[in-house]
């Protein structure tokens, strides 16, 4: 399984249950952002933000700063916080491997989308015991290129045929009238964004979700301070939003 999670410290206590889900066999890649810690860096540093259809502009400078805050504090302290919950994690940016190559996404500098995943690293930490902590980075043509975690965990979840991807977010899924939206289908989820239910950080989380299942992976997101949120999605209650194919057939 690919697990998303912010940049934050571990304290929403949804991977909380993370050691009985390996003890159970799961084999468990997580993925992380970092943006608001990349933001603060660069306040300090006076490189100004710059954001374009909701993605951060990256230019030469963005980008140093970003490997470094993205591969480097944020990433290694998240392994430490696994660490303290007993599992033993190893930190790496998708540029290690490399596991993520990318392609430039036009207007936005050094941003790139995923457009392939070569699984090798992932499989040998896996061999070794360890828990794969992926920084959001990819390799493009010009070197390091920054990538929207959201879409790096999606594409990650089908390059390595993932059975599930988890989006741990701080609400309880796509809330309609305060309750979350409990199934949809990949076509559904730009129709929730071109309505405006899905807003702000909600939509490239449904977007990722949508490219997920559409290659194979049930996607659901999921509050991630809620402490048993995965193990109850794996034991098929019905916790946050799923996105499936699945769903589709039923519909039909």
């Amino acid at each position: 399984m690919v697990i998303k999670i912010g940049g934050a410290a571990l304290a929403g206590g949804a991977l909380e249950g993370l050691p009985d889900l390996l003890a159970a066999g799961h084999r468990v890649v997580i993925v992380h952002g970092g943006g608001l810690q990349l933001t603060r860096m660069l306040d300090v540093l006076d490189i100004p933000t710059r954001f374009h259809a909701g993605l951060r502009v990256t230019d030469e400078e963005t980008m140093e700063v970003a490997e470094n805050v993205f591969a480097g504090g944020v990433n290694k302290g998240l392994v430490r916080g696994l660490d303290d919950l007993g599992v033993l994690a190893a930190g790496i940016s998708g540029t290690d491997g490399p596991t993520l190559f990318v392609e430039p996404v036009p207007d936005l500098g050094r941003v790139g989308k995923v457009v392939r995943v070569e699984p090798h690293l992932i499989e040998t930490l896996w061999a070794g015991g360890f828990v794969p902590v992926v920084a959001p980075l990819g390799l493009g043509p010009e070197g390091a290129y920054n990538v929207n975690a959201d879409s790096a965990a999606a594409a990650l979840a089908v390059g390595l045929g993932a059975g599930y991807l988890f989006v741990l977010t701080d609400v309880d899924g796509l809330l309609e009238e305060g309750e979350p939206v409990e199934t949809l289908a990949p076509d559904e989820c730009e129709t929730h964004v071109d309505s405006g239910l899905a807003a702000g950080g909600m939509v490239p989380k449904l977007r990722a979700a949508a490219e997920a299942a559409r290659g194979g992976v049930e996607a659901r997101i999921l509050n991630g301070n809620r402490k048993g949120a995965i193990a109850a999605a794996i034991a098929g209650e019905r916790v946050g939003t799923l996105i499936s194919e699945g769903v589709a057939a039923c519909k039909q």
